[in-house]
Parts: C-alpha cells; sequence; structure tokens
C-alpha cells in the first residue's frame, strides 16, 4: 500500500491543490544550457561543473542545498559537494541568479561495506589478489593474510559484481562461491550479490493529462517528490497516490520543454518521468517530434569504406603484398552514402541519424601491428588520422561531405561523425612538430605502453605508430576541441560519435562540449561516446556538461550471451536491464547496440558458426564464417525488437539489418550487401523496418515508463506505458512453444491491444494469456 509523507502532503494541498496552469516567475531567456540531466553524487564526494550547465556562470549569486556539505569555487565554475550522514537518495540543488532560481537534481547511492573472505583451504599462497567488474578487471592490492583465511574490505554500491580470485598469479573461480555466472565469453565467473534496498523506492507512471494538467501515478511510499518545468521547480499537489501538475503558462512559449519528476524514500530514488510539450501541450503523437529531438533518435552506423562505392575514379587501395584484401581499402566513400540517402534507403530503412566512421585523412601506406601476429594493416577504417581538418581523399572531397551533409538534413535525418581526439598517427604533423605531446609509450618497468587499457587507462597507446595524447597539456585540449569544432561550422553535421572516450580525462569533454555549445550556438549537437568498462566509469562521462550518452557496452553483452545461446537465462538479462536504470536514469540516451566494427557480428554466434570461448579474429582470418544456422536470423530479429523497445538509443551496426556474418575485426566489416538477398536476409530487413517504424510512430517506446513484468530462463515480458500508450514486448528463446499468462497491473491500459506481427492471445480483464512461438518476440500494443 503506498502512503505519501502527510505533514509534505498538506503543504502543497494548501499551496497548490486548487490552483490552474500558473505563471512561473522566470527569466525571458533561461541561463542554463539544456534541460539538464542529474548528478550522480559519490560517496567521497562530487565536483560539479556548473560552468557546463550555466552558459555565464559568473552571474551565480548564491547557491542551495539541504542535506550536503558544499563548497562554491570563487570563480563560480565548480561547486564541491560531499553528502553527509542526513543525505538522501534525492536532493534539489537550487542555484540563484539575479534572483531567479535553477534546479539541479542530485541521486545518491550509499555503498556498502563488505567483508570479504577467501579460505585458502590449507594451500599455501604468497598472494591473493581481487579482480571483477568493481575494479575493472585490474587486479587488487594484495588481500591480508590471517592463518590461511584471506581477507579484503570493499566499499561496493548495491548490485552483482562478477569476480575472480588471483593467486599466486593464477585466475581462478572462488571455491567458496556457488554463485556463478557466464562472462559472456564462454567462460564463467563467480559473482558477489550486494543486496539492493532500491528495490522498495516508489514506482511513477504516467496516468493521464488534458489541456492544462498532468497526472502521475505512484506505486510505494514516497518521501520526497520533485517536479520541474525545464529547470524549474514548479507546484503539484499530491493525493491519493497521484501527483497532479498543473503545466506553466511558461510552456506555451516555447516549441519544446519537458515535465520531469523525480521521487523517494528511504530506500532510494524512483525512476524518473519525462515529458515532453510542444507550445505547452502534452505530445500525443510521434508526428510531432522532429530531428532535434534526442529520444526520439534511430542510428545507423556505417563503415565509410566499406559501405557503398559511388566514385570509382578515387579507389586507392594500398599496394602492398603484405596486406591482405581484409585489410585494404575496397573503395566504399562518401558519394556513394548520398547515393544511397538519395535512393532511399535509410528512410524506408527508418532511421532517423547515420554515424559515419572517420573520415579525416589516413596514411598512403600499411603498418604493422604491435601485437602477435603482427598482421599489417592500412588505415582504411579512418582511425590513423594524419590531419585533424582535411577529408581522406579515398573517401571523397570538401564538396563531397557537403553533399552528404545536405541531402541528410533534405530527408530529415541528422548525421554524426565519428571523431578520433585520444591518438593521431606519427605521421600527423602536430606530433611531428611536438612529439611532447604525447604520453610515455615506453614504461619504468620496461614494458611497453600498448594496450594497457586499465592500469594505464589514461595514457596507454593503440599501437607504436599511433602515439596518445597528453591531455593535460592546454595546448592539446584546444587543438583536439578546435578541430572538433571545424567539422561542425564548417560542415554542419549534427554532433559526434567519440572514440576510445575512456581514455581521455573528463576536463576535455567538458571543455570540449562547453566549446561547442558557445561557439556554434546550435541548440542541437548529439555526443555519444566509446567506453568498455563498469557502469560506474561509463556513467562518469555522461551528464549535462559532457557526453548525451555512451554505449551501454554492458548491457549488450548480456543481451548478446543470452539471446545467442540457448542455456543462458533472461533473469539476467532482466537484472542487468535494471542495473542500467538505476545508473543511467530511466530516460537515459544511452547506446543500445546491435553489435559494432570491434566486436565479432551477433549472427555468426547464434548462427553456430563461432563460439564465444574462441579467438574470434583469428578465426575470421582462417575460415569462412557464415550463417551455419537460419535460427540465428531468428535470434537476430530478437535482438533488433529489444533494443528497440527499451529505453535509449537504438543503433543498428550497418548489415545487421539482413543478418551480414563476420567473425572479429575485420572481418566483421565485409563489404555492405543490398542486392539478391536470400530469403531469410530479406526476412530480416522487412522485421527490422517493422519494428524501427514501430520505435519512430509509438510514443511509448521512446518516452514511456519500462515496467518490467516477468523473467525466467525461457521468456521474458515488458511494457511501456505514456498515458494511455501501453505496448507490451514478449520474447520467447527457446526451441518449443511457450504458453505464458501475466497479470498486468491495474493502470496499463490493454484497451484494444493488437500485435505487431501475427500473434495468439487473449485478456481476461487484468491477466495475458499468450502463446510465444519458438524463438519469437512479440510488440502488442
Amino acid at each position: 500500500m503506498s502512503r505519501i509523507n502527510l505533514s509534505f502532503l498538506i503543504v502543497l494541498i494548501s499551496l497548490f491543490g486548487c490552483s490552474k496552469s500558473v505563471e512561473l516567475n522566470i527569466p525571458e531567456i533561461s541561463e542554463m544550457y539544456e534541460a539538464s540531466g542529474p548528478v550522480y553524487v559519490n560517496e567521497e564526494g562530487s565536483e560539479i561543473y556548473l560552468n557546463g550547465y550555466f552558459k555565464q556562470v559568473e552571474k551565480i549569486d548564491s547557491v542551495k542545498l539541504a542535506n550536503y556539505n558544499f563548497e562554491l569555487s570563487k570563480d563560480r565554475k565548480w561547486l564541491n559537494v560531499k553528502p553527509t550522514e542526513n543525505s538522501p537518495a534525492l536532493e534539489e540543488l537550487k542555484v540563484w541568479m539575479k534572483g531567479y532560481s535553477y534546479s539541479i537534481i542530485l541521486l545518491y547511492v550509499k555503498k556498502v561495506q563488505y567483508n570479504f573472505t577467501f579460505d585458502s583451504k590449507g594451500t599455501i599462497y604468497k598472494q591473493v589478489q581481487l579482480v571483477g567488474s568493481f575494479n575493472s578487471w585490474t587486479p587488487s592490492e594484495s588481500l591480508i593474510n590471517e592463518n590461511g583465511l584471506w581477507t579484503a574490505t570493499l566499499k561496493l554500491s548495491p548490485g552483482r559484481y562478477q569476480y575472480q580470485i588471483v593467486a599466486d598469479g593464477k585466475w581462478m573461480l572462488d571455491p567458496g562461491n556457488s554463485i556463478q555466472e557466464s562472462n559472456n565469453i564462454g567462460g564463467f565467473n563467480s559473482v558477489l550479490v550486494i543486496d539492493d534496498p532500491s528495490e522498495n523506492s516508489p514506482k511513477l507512471f504516467t496516468s493521464s493529462f488534458s489541456s492544462h494538467k498532468i497526472e502521475i501515478g505512484i506505486n510505494g511510499n514516497v518521501n520526497k517528490i520533485v517536479c520541474l518545468w525545464d529547470n524549474y521547480a514548479i507546484p503539484f499537489a499530491a493525493e491519493n497516490n497521484i501527483i497532479s501538475i498543473n503545466i506553466p503558462k511558461n510552456a506555451r512559449h516555447l516549441e519544446r520543454s519537458f515535465i520531469r519528476i523525480w521521487s523517494n524514500n528511504e530506500f532510494g530514488y524512483s525512476n524518473d518521468i519525462l515529458i515532453p510539450l510542444e507550445h505547452g501541450k502534452v505530445i500525443s503523437n510521434a508526428s510531432k517530434l522532429n530531428r532535434t529531438d534526442k529520444h526520439a533518435q534511430v542510428l545507423y552506423f556505417m563503415l565509410v569504406d566499406r559501405f557503398n562505392n559511388g566514385d570509382k575514379s578515387i579507389d586507392k587501395p594500398v599496394v602492398d603484398p603484405e596486406i591482405d584484401d581484409k585489410a585494404n581499402y575496397w573503395g566504399g566513400d562518401l558519394a556513394g552514402i548520398t547515393q544511397k540517402i538519395k535512393e532511399g534507403y535509410f528512410n524506408d530503412l527508418g532511421v532517423s541519424m547515420i554515424w559515419l566512421s572517420p573520415i579525416t585523412q589516413n596514411p598512403m601506406e600499411g603498418f604493422i601491428e604491435y601485437p602477435a601476429p603482427h598482421r599489417k594493416y592500412s588505415g582504411y577504417h579512418g582511425y590513423w588520422p594524419i590531419t585533424l581538418t582535411t577529408v581522406d581523399n579515398r573517401f571523397g572531397s570538401s564538396q563531397a561531405l557537403k553533399e552528404l551533409v545536405a541531402s541528410t538534413h533534405e530527408n530529415n535525418m541528422n548525421v554524426i561523425l565519428d571523431y578520433v581526439s585520444n591518438h593521431v598517427h606519427q605521421q600527423n604533423k602536430n606530433y611531428i612538430d611536438n612529439p611532447h605531446w604525447a604520453t610515455i609509450l615506453d614504461l619504468p618497468d620496461g614494458r611497453k605502453n600498448i594496450r594497457i587499457w586499465e592500469e594505464h587507462r589514461l595514457t596507454t597507446w593503440f599501437d607504436t605508430f599511433l602515439p596518445s595524447l597528453n591531455f593535460d597539456l592546454p595546448e592539446v585540449e584546444d587543438m583536439m576541441s578546435d578541430s572538433a569544432m571545424f567539422w561542425i561550422t564548417e560542415y554542419n553535421i549534427d554532433g559526434f560519435r567519440h572514440d576510445a572516450t575512456k581514455h581521455i580525462p573528463t576536463p576535455y569533454w567538458r571543455t570540449l562540449t562547453k566549446k561547442l555549445r558557445d561557439e556554434s550556438k546550435r541548440d542541437f549537437v548529439f555526443q555519444i561516446g566509446e567506453t568498455f568498462g563498469s557502469r560506474e566509469l561509463i556513467r562518469s562521462y555522461v551528464g549535462s556538461d559532457m557526453l548525451d550518452g555512451q554505449f551501454d557496452f554492458n548491457l549488450y553483452f548480456d543481451m548478446r550471451s543470452i539471446m545467442a545461446v540457448d542455456n543462458e537465462s533472461f533473469v539476467k538479462l532482466s537484472q542487468s536491464l535494471k542495473e542500467s536504470q538505476k545508473y543511467y536514469g530511466s530516460h537515459s540516451l544511452m547506446g543500445n547496440i546491435t553489435g559494432n566494427h570491434d566486436l565479432p557480428r551477433f549472427i555468426s554466434f547464434a548462427g553456430g558458426a563461432l563460439k564465444f570461448d574462441e579467438d574470434d579474429k583469428n578465426a575470421g582470418w582462417t575460415r569462412d564464417i557464415q550463417v551455419e544456422d537460419t535460427i540465428g536470423y531468428y535470434k537476430l530479429l530478437q535482438v533488433a525488437a529489444f533494443i528497440h523497445t527499451i529505453p535509449g538509443i537504438p543503433v543498428t551496426y550497418y548489415g545487421d539489418e539482413i543478418g551480414m556474418p563476420g567473425a572479429g575485426d575485420p572481418d566483421n566489416r565485409r563489404p555492405m550487401k543490398f542486392d539478391n538477398l536470400t530469403r531469410f536476409e530479406q526476412m530480416v530487413k522487412d522485421q527490422t523496418t517493422q519494428i524501427i517504424m514501430e520505435r519512430r510512430n509509438n510514443l511509448s517506446l521512446i518516452y514511456g515508463d519500462l515496467i518490467l513484468l516477468h523473467s525466467d530462463d525461457n521468456t521474458m515480458v515488458y511494457a511501456r506505458k505514456y498515458f494511455e500508450m501501453t505496448s507490451i514486448i514478449v520474447f520467447n528463446k527457446t526451441n518449443q512453444t511457450k504458453i505464458l499468462i501475466i497479470k498486468l497491473p491495474e493502470y496499463l491500459n490493454t484497451k484494444g491491444l493488437k500485435s505487431l506481427t501475427d500473434c495468439d492471445f487473449q485478456l481476461s480483464g487484468n491477466e495475458l494469456e499468450i502463446t510465444l512461438k519458438p524463438y519469437s518476440y512479440y510488440i502488442l500494443e
């Protein structure tokens, strides 16, 4: 049974319960760049870069923050906050400027002290270490040995952590822990579970709306509620488990603004609510959205060289017998992409944004990779920049890029560019003239600082000919951020996918984002990053002062394993989805991918050609990887259905819309196939198109609340709800027909529910009975 703090309620009702739309006392033009996302506060304290939230921080008069210790820097650019024993899961930071207050949400999860013990059972070890997802798989300092009991004290947020013991350098499962999970690459890890009290936190859902009023439902006990219109606190009333909000009159003056709501209780903060408005009216039809609505984006990523050859006169593969065809230029170019834009390929598929691999000039010859087996590659992929602001002559010209961008915009789509900030090629003149701008290559212990991804995360090189840049130097930060600005201002692109995000310190991303906003004067610039690591690390680069989102690789790897392998459980995927919601929010801009150019194609696992425990790169070099079992196509469609129906930004890697196979890099970068599709390839393309169109046209799949309804080893059910619009998504990952009976929450509107595909289901009151074909997915709406 739900309850709301009564004293809190009485105040709200007495002040606002009978009011209609109010005119807020706010400035004519906001001093904030955007409707800011929440700040996730660390237990040891966090620095909030106010300069990335506000256009002119020197105008800040004061800040107000209860239940925290805080200090505002003299230049007003930074606010240091540190939680106290009384800090709740949800708090509102008030920033005052010229008599007006702006609100920023602070979310906080207390870490738990966990005493870990490993019993060696009489085996003598000189050193025992812990390695796991909680320390980015970097072996810890040695545990303390007390007569064969090795102990360590860990500070961890609630959740599930995979780990192993490292005993005298040998990795092994914890023999004292029976809980194990797949590591998603063919093996297993031990699992440490910290109970999450936030399972009992409030659950909010969109209930109803009128021309001037919004109602939000509450499940669970509530101690505090915060409602914002953009970045301004707005009045509300809370009674009988309903939050009533009158839409401010000010919203009528803006084409796009947002109502946002959070709540909490003693167990943690709730999911968040995001409601888009158009001139003060709740958007109730997806046709009202446009290409600047970030949450409505559907991305498509292609490697320029491998997509389509539109100008054979500029083909210049590297003439070198040591370079295999797989690692050489194939002739794809900007003209080829423009051709497909004009033919309507992307519009027909339903995507709203295309992402181009890097197009800056790369070297004209090949280079041998440092790690064994020392193969030789060309720079066909674009990630070896010898210039920062010129188009590679094998991809086209400056004019070709301008034509591509113009064609994209004419077709009501966006285009973002893969931008490499972390490193340059050794032939890059900036490095030749300034070799001291690079990080250290030869480590004091004699090792080469190459691909030491975690231990030397901020300095490691990708190869001996790819010096990583030292972003502690202001001149490096200025050079790379200015070069990024050039692509925005010169070519009118709409943003960036940022390579190797975690290998660059966060101040650079703040500098870049601030510069893009201040100098481009554009309301829409989309930035998404690439970071492999823990959710906590990934999140540390996301925020209103940095990137819009990053790719959710943790969720992807769980999804890949579970949907590709029959004996993996949907329970794990449900848990992973909950973790992502907790870390990134209910309406994040995290990228949910079908795959990418660094990973083997999903269908190669699902179709039985590739095993998780083999060397996927070597497989691509030594045998012909094809789809051996056509069941893989149906499993791939489940991936497409999943990423397009959960919160976040769905991203299709070129070729996945037809089930193109491939092992590890470079086999996963085959030339795109447009014609003579097989029956199964055409089936995948048709259904993928249908899924994408459903995402584009259904507000419940864009802004809807996520409600997890059921998961077991073989089936999974969840719903998305946006007011009266309901979508129910169902999966069966087995080779057998399944009949599910699911009790639906009373607040879900199931009237007129129908299926996107042929489906046998019945509704009796709030009970859904559905028959699931083998390897099937269903989207009911």
